[in-house]
């Protein structure tokens, strides 16, 4: 390797250098364009299932009208409805898209920040940092990230500190990140050992991952050219590959 003079100041060799140039950046802009591609076809690819499954429950509506002679119904909205029947199915794939979806992340406990901003492409502006460790109820959950909101989203503080009105600022909040660029960092997250006797923790890791995944999916159904780019990252020891909330599963992505 060379050697800096006042004509070489790079600590790196003229051959490197130039292969840095001419084919590792080029190739790299074009990873990140490749990328970009599959999230969108892969929002793409979601949107168009679920519009198939509503299709299939249209189907079965006018099947049993024309058998039975019923009344024509309209198609329920799934999310109310109770988990029995074709709703359990239409509650599995959802769970399978929620698996699928890439934004939901590990990492090993004391990782810089900085080195996840870079990794996953987004810059300090947009990224949010809490401690699990302070959290004892929910209660502190909410109010700890929305303190932590950056400045570029605005939204409605809460009326009171009180669980309802904090979940309802929270839930404005999010769906106002899913408009935009955010990246959630979770710092002490439990890993699977410590999760036995650190339930609360767990617990409330799982609400902020469904409440985001919630939005998200407002914001795709209800206005999907507004859609931006999220990402919560659970910082851990040993952390698994699942995320439990209630009947639904996420993947965990490992980051390192």
């Amino acid at each position: 390797m060379a050697g800096r003079t006042p004509s070489n100041s790079s600590p790196f060799s003229p051959e490197l250098q130039t292969f840095v140039v001419t084919k590792y950046d080029p190739l790299l802009a074009i990873v990140r364009e490749l990328n970009a591609r599959l999230q969108a076809a892969e929002k793409e690819r979601m949107r168009l299932e679920r519009r198939v499954q509503r299709l299939e429950h249209q189907v079965v509506s006018l099947t049993d009208a024309f058998e039975k002679g019923a009344s024509l119904k309209d198609v329920p909205d799934l999310e109310t409805e109770a988990h029995t029947g074709r709703h359990a199915v239409q509650e599995l794939l959802e769970s399978e898209e929620a698996l699928a979806a890439p934004w939901l992340f590990s990492c090993q406990i004391g990782t810089p920040t900085s080195a996840l901003q870079v990794l996953l492409e987004f810059s300090p502006d947009s990224t949010v940092e809490v401690d699990c460790k302070m959290w004892k109820r929910e209660e502190d959950l909410w109010i700890c990230l929305l303190e932590e909101l950056p400045d570029e989203f605005a939204f409605r503080r809460p009326d009171s500190l009180q669980l309802l009105d904090l979940r309802r600022a929270a839930r404005r909040a999010l769906l106002e990140l899913c408009r935009g660029e955010a990246f959630i960092l979770v710092r002490n997250v439990p890993g699977r050992r410590e999760a036995p006797n650190c339930p609360t923790a767990i617990t409330l890791v799982a609400i902020l991952a469904a409440a985001l995944s919630e939005a998200w999916n407002r914001v795709e159904a209800g206005e999907p050219e507004a859609l931006g780019r999220v990402a919560l990252v659970l910082d851990g020891n040993d952390i698994g590959s699942r995320l439990r909330a209630g009947r639904k599963r996420f993947r965990i992505e490992p980051l390192n």
